[in-house]
Order: C-alpha cells, then structure tokens, then sequence
C-alpha cells in the first residue's frame, strides 16, 4: 500500500513539473474573446476629423471615453454604461449568458456632449444607482455641462429609466472635467464629489508660469461637497488649490487614518498631488513629502499593493520621451 501511495506521488510530481515547464503560448487563455453576434454589443465610438474640431484644437481629442458597469434594474447582473465623444452613450442590460440589449433609448440616455468619463453612484441614496457623465472638448462651455442621470425606477417592461438632473444637484460643472469620484471625504454620511480637471490651455501647457493658490482656475481640479442634496463648490477653502492637467485619480487611504485622500495624476508642466484628508473637511497637498519623484507628463495611473506588503504603492504611465529625437 505503502508503494502505490509512493507511485501516485511520484506521478502526480512529474506531470505538475511538466504543466510548469509549459511555455506561455501552450497555456490555456484565461480570456475568450465574444464578438458582437454572441454578445449583442455594437457600441462604437467613431471620430470625426474635421476642420472645426480636431487634435490641433483641442489635445485630448483621441483620449476616449469611459465605461460604468452597475445593476441598473436590480437582477445581480452587471450591466454596462459606455460614455461617448461625438456620439451618443449606450446602456447596455446584461439578459444574461454573456448577451446584453440596448436600451438607451428607452431608458432616456440619449447624449451629445462630449464625454470623458463616466460614473456611476448612487448619489440621492435611494437605493437606485445612478449615471454622472464627465463633459470635455468642446469650445463652448453650454456643450460642456457635465450630466447627472438620475435613476427614476422600471418601467412596465423592467427597464430601467433615468431623467437629466445635473442643474438641480448642482452638478453642472462646465469645466474640461476628465473624470469624477463621488466618496464621502467628511464622512457626514453622504457622497461628496472630485472633478478631474484637463484643461485645453493652448498657452502654457509646456512652458512654467507663476503659480496662483489664491482663486480658482479653469485647470484647478473641482471639489463638491453634498450639502442635504446639494452639492457646492468648495475647492479653494478645502484646499484644492493647485492648478493640474488631470489624467488620472484614485481615492484611497494612504496613511490608514480611515479617512479618504486623493491622488491625481497630471500632464505637461504640472506635477502630481497627493492630497492627504486632514478629517476637518480640508486637505493638504503632501505630494513633496510622499514622493521622492515623479513622472514628467502623466497620464493615467493606478495604486495596488504590488509587492504585498500590505503598503500602497503608485502605478504612472508616463508618455514623455527621454531625449528630443524620440519626441519629435
């Protein structure tokens, strides 16, 4: 009995050593990809090159859009939300087995802003979750308005329905807002809200210039606080101040003080933030303090324990070549 267990052993050893010394292109992928025929997803978001809008007027013109998954009609399947430039957005509903139907129009979504990001929140707390859109692009700051999809409940067929809010929470940021967090950082109980902000600005986006804390700029990332529903501007006294290229941003809780701090990540001139909560309804920004460098012209960025040791560490992707035959 003794040898049979020996041999068993023995075997199991070998073909677990034969399974390990597989090379990478013989290992089963852990991903299949579904084309549109299974999946029923036919989103597209097609630019147009043209003499009124383009790369040339305005620099994140190929940056994209976003991508929310959230339940919106409650059956434990995630749906998902794509944002769009020139395009309208698309809700798609999970009807399970990896199939999903359009509804947009039926659930009121219909867009035509610009839009960088989305986000998905349920931001009156009634247990619905909800569609914030983060507006760029365009010259005229009415086609910037950010939108605020606020979910309205099923209709007769369970399709979820939603109705445009932005002006009513106070939401209708007209910045070039690139993305937005919604998290409660004065822990009153409610979401608060964090505007990215990537300003086209044509002048000093390469070049250094004088640095202004004392009023707010069209490249000073947005802080709203959710005041009984209402959300107000309170960048400046909470201590936004720095003017940014927003590319990237986390929340997350980098001195494990329980309270929630920011990290932006930013383009061009402009150096990355670490705002650290100061639990007074403040921040202060301790990026010299936290990081001994920094990327030069950052885009997006992520932060993990990639070494798990049980500390956060930064991810940022840097697009600025080392020498000026690379960046030409």
């Amino acid at each position: 009995m003794r040898s049979k267990v020996k041999i068993i052993a023995f075997w199991g050893a070998c073909m677990l050593a034969l399974h390990a010394c597989k090379q990478p292109s013989q290992l089963e992928p852990l991903f299949n990809s579904l084309p549109s025929s299974v999946t029923g997803i036919t989103f597209t978001n097609p630019l147009r090159n043209d003499f009124e809008f383009n790369i040339l007027d305005y620099n994140n013109y190929f940056n994209g859009g976003g991508v929310g998954i959230g339940d919106f009609n409650l059956d434990g399947l995630p749906d998902i939300y794509f944002s769009a430039n020139m395009v309208s957005g698309k809700l798609y509903l999970n009807r399970g087995d990896m199939r999903f139907e359009d509804v947009t129009h039926t659930a009121g979504l219909h867009t035509s802003q610009w839009a960088s990001g989305v986000a998905i929140a349920d931001i009156n707390q009634d247990g619905l979750p909800d569609i914030y859109l983060s507006c760029s692009g365009y010259p005229d700051s009415l086609s910037r308005k950010n939108l605020l999809f606020i979910h309205q409940g099923m209709d007769a067929q369970g399709i979820p329905t939603f109705k445009e809010q932005a002006r009513a929470y106070h939401l209708d940021d007209a910045g070039y807002t690139t993305q937005t967090a919604f998290f409660d950082y004065d822990k009153d109980g409610d979401l608060d809200a964090y505007l990215l902000t990537s300003y086209h600005d044509d002048k000093y986006r390469y070049f250094a210039k004088p640095k202004d804390t004392t009023q707010l700029h069209p490249s000073t990332d947005r802080l709203y606080r959710n005041d009984d529903g209402k959300f107000s501007l309170v960048s400046l006294s909470a201590g936004i101040v720095h003017e940014g290229y927003g590319l990237g941003m986390v929340v997350t809780d980098f001195n494990f003080d329980g309270w929630p701090d920011i990290y932006t990540s930013n383009d061009f001139i402009y150096e990355d933030r670490i705002y650290i909560n100061n639990q007074d309804g403040t921040f202060t920004d301790h990026s010299k303090d936290f990081l001994a460098h920094q990327s030069l012209s950052s885009m997006g960025m992520d932060i993990a324990d990639f070494n798990n040791d049980l500390l956060l560490d930064i991810f940022v992707l840097d697009m600025q070549p080392s020498t000026i035959r690379e960046r030409k």
